[in-house]
C-alpha cells in the first residue's frame, strides 16, 4: 500500500513539474453570478423558410468544409454557449425540466391525444424521419402521424415515442410522441393534399381488430422555418448569436445519439420553429427524427445486398481499388420484432453519425462529460418510465430495450468521465469546500483508487505554498484551505485539481477559481 501511495504521489508530482515549466497563466473569470438563462426568446419578426438541398449539403461537408479546414490552422474553439461554470444556460436550445420519475411518468407538456376526426394536410412533415404525414385534429392541434415497418411491428413508432421521452428528460428541445389507435375512416384529405391515407396505414404493420397503430407527434402552434443550419448563425434571427457549431447543446448530440443507438445526425434532425404570434414569438429549435433510435435504423435483414463499399480494411480497399467483395452483415434478431438493431456494448470513442455533422465533429472533452452528466440522472427507473411510453406489448422487447438503454449508459459515462477530471463542486462553506467524483459517485471505479493533487495558484497561474494529496475513500471530500491560499484569494484564487486513477493521469484538470467577496469566499469559475 505504501509503495502505491509512493508511486502515486510521485506522479502527481511530474504532473506538477511538467506544468510549471510551461508556466500556465489560467483563465480570469469576472466577478459576476453566471449566467442561467440565455434570455434568446425576444421578440422578433418570422425569419424566412430554410431549406438544405442534399446535394447542398453533401458537397458542403465532404468538399468545401475540408478545405476551409485544411486552410484553417488555428484549434478549434471550445463551446461557446456555456457559462462562468461550465454549465449550459436554459435557451431555446436547451430547456432542462425538474426529471423526477412523476415528471418522467408524465412526460412533457402537450394537448394530448389527438382527437378524431382528422383533417389530412398538404404540408410535408418534418418530425419523422421518413413515410410520415401531417394532420389537424378536430381541435385545430397539427400532428404528425408515422406508421410502423411492415415486418417489426411497434419498433418504428415505440422508438419515436421512448426517444422522444428521453431527450425531453436530457434538456433538449423535442416534440412530444404518443402511441395511438386509429382506423382509415378517422382521416379526411384537405383541398390541396394527395396522400392516401389508406395506403399508407397499409404499407405499415397489419391492423389488430380494425385499428392500426401509429406514432402522433405533437407540434405547439407555430409557423415551420425547416432545418436548422450546422455552421453559422441564422441571420434573420436577431437572438441567434453563437454559431451552430461551436454549441455545447449541438455538439452534445454526437454523445446523447450513441447512447440512444441513434445513427443519424445533421441538419435533418433539427427543425426550427416559430412560436407565438407574429411579431411578438421567437424561434425554438428541436431535436426530431427520432424514429430512428435504438437501432431501428441499423436493422439488417436477410434479403438486403451487402454493403455496395468495397470489403476490407482501407489499405485492401485502396489494393483493390474497392472491387473486392463486401460480406454481408449479420441479420438483426427477429425473434424480438419490436427491437431494432440494438446492441449492449458500445464503443463511444468511435460512434460517428454516417454523414458529417460539423458540430458532433467538434465534441470536446468537456462537451462530453457535460452531455454525460445528462443522462447519469437517468435512472434505470427513469428510463423505464420512458420505454412505458412506446407501449410496447411484448415484455421481452421491453425488458431487451431496458437493459440495453442502461449497460449503454453505463459505456457512456465511463468513456466521458474518463476524458476530464470528473470533479463537481458541492458547496463552498466557510474556508471549506465540498467537491464530488462523479465517477466514484455513479459508480464507475471504486472510491480508493484514485489519488488527488491540489495546487493552489494565484491569477497569474504562480503557485501558493505547498501542494495537498488526497486519498479519500469516499465519492465526496471536504477539504479546508490553507491560510495562504484564503489570503491570495483576496485578489484571485486558482485551484486546480490533477487526479489518478491506479496508473493513469486523468486529463484535463479541473479548476475552481475564487474571489473573497467580503468575509467569504465567492465561486467565479469553474473549468473541466
Amino acid at each position: 500500500m505504501r509503495a502505491r501511495r509512493t508511486f502515486s504521489c510521485l506522479c502527481l508530482v511530474l504532473v506538477a513539474v511538467g506544468a510549471a515549466c510551461a508556466h500556465y497563466r489560467p483563465a480570469r473569470f469576472a466577478a459576476h453570478p453566471p449566467v442561467t438563462d440565455a434570455h434568446d426568446d425576444g421578440p422578433i419578426p418570422i425569419p424566412r423558410w430554410r431549406w438544405i438541398p442534399e446535394p447542398v449539403y453533401l458537397s458542403e461537408v465532404y468538399l468545401h468544409r475540408p478545405l476551409r479546414e485544411t486552410l484553417d490552422l488555428s484549434p478549434r474553439p471550445e463551446a461557446a454557449d456555456v457559462n462562468s461554470f461550465d454549465e449550459v444556460p436554459r435557451s431555446t436550445w436547451y430547456a432542462p425540466p425538474a426529471v423526477d420519475v412523476g415528471a418522467m411518468a408524465r412526460g412533457p407538456d402537450s394537448p394530448g391525444l389527438p382527437r378524431a376526426p382528422f383533417t389530412v394536410l398538404a404540408e410535408p412533415p418534418f418530425g419523422f424521419s421518413s413515410g410520415a404525414f401531417l394532420i389537424s385534429d378536430s381541435r385545430g392541434y397539427r400532428y404528425e402521424i408515422a406508421v410502423d415497418v411492415q415486418d417489426r411491428p411497434e419498433m418504428r413508432t415505440a422508438a419515436a415515442a421512448i426517444g422522444a421521452r428521453l431527450v425531453w428528460a436530457l434538456g433538449i428541445p423535442t416534440a412530444p410522441v404518443s402511441i395511438i389507435k386509429v382506423n382509415a375512416e378517422d382521416f379526411w384529405r384537405s383541398e390541396g393534399s394527395t396522400r392516401e391515407v389508406a395506403e399508407i396505414l397499409k404499407s405499415g404493420s397489419p391492423p389488430v381488430l380494425g385499428y392500426y397503430r401509429v406514432a402522433a407527434l405533437s407540434w405547439p402552434p407555430g409557423v415551420l422555418l425547416g432545418y436548422a443550419p450546422e455552421s453559422g448563425v441564422r441571420g434573420d434571427d436577431p437572438n441567434d448569436l453563437i454559431p451552430h457549431e461551436n454549441r455545447r447543446t449541438l455538439r452534445a448530440l454526437k454523445v446523447f445519439a450513441s447512447w440512444m443507438a441513434l445513427d443519424g445526425l445533421g441538419p435533418a434532425k433539427t427543425v426550427d420553429r416559430y412560436v407565438g404570434a407574429p411579431g411578438e414569438g421567437h424561434v425554438v429549435h428541436y431535436f426530431v427524427g427520432l424514429d430512428e433510435a435504438l437501432g431501428t435504423s441499423a436493422v439488417v435483414r436477410t434479403t438486403d445486398p451487402p454493403p455496395g463499399e468495397g470489403g476490407g480494411s482501407p489499405f485492401v480497399r485502396l489494393l483493390t481499388l474497392g472491387l473486392a467483395r463486401n460480406p454481408a452483415p449479420a441479420p438483426t434478431q427477429i425473434e424480438v420484432p419490436a427491437v431494432g438493431q440494438l446492441e449492449n456494448d458500445l464503443d463511444p470513442g468511435g460512434f460517428a453519425p454516417p454523414l458529417p455533422y460539423e458540430p458532433a465533429d467538434r465534441l470536446q472533452a468537456a462537451d462530453g462529460y457535460w452531455a454525460a452528466k445528462r443522462i447519469a440522472p437517468l435512472s434505470p427507473a427513469h428510463i423505464a418510465l420512458a420505454i412505458d411510453a412506446g407501449k410496447i406489448s411484448d415484455r421481452r422487447a421491453q425488458r431487451t430495450i431496458q437493459l440495453a438503454l442502461e449497460a449503454r449508459r453505463k459505456k457512456v459515462l465511463a468513456y466521458w468521465f474518463d476524458r476530464v477530471t470528473p470533479i463537481e463542486l458541492l458547496a463552498v462553506l466557510g474556508s471549506k469546500v465540498a467537491l464530488r467524483d462523479e465517477a466514484v459517485h455513479w459508480g464507475l471505479v471504486p472510491p480508493d483508487v484514485t489519488d488527488y493533487r491540489i495546487d493552489f495558484l494565484t491569477g497569474g497561474g504562480e503557485r501558493i505554498g505547498a501542494p495537498i494529496v488526497l486519498h479519500p475513500r469516499a465519492a465526496s471530500v471536504v477539504l479546508t484551505l490553507p491560510v495562504a491560499s484564503i489570503d491570495a484569494a483576496r485578489d484571485y484564487l486558482v485551484m486546480q485539481i490533477t487526479a489518478r486513477r491506479g496508473k493513469r493521469i486523468l486529463p484535463r484538470a479541473f479548476e475552481l477559481h475564487l474571489k473573497m467577496g467580503g468575509d467569504k469566499l465567492v465561486v467565479l469559475g469553474i473549468r473541466h
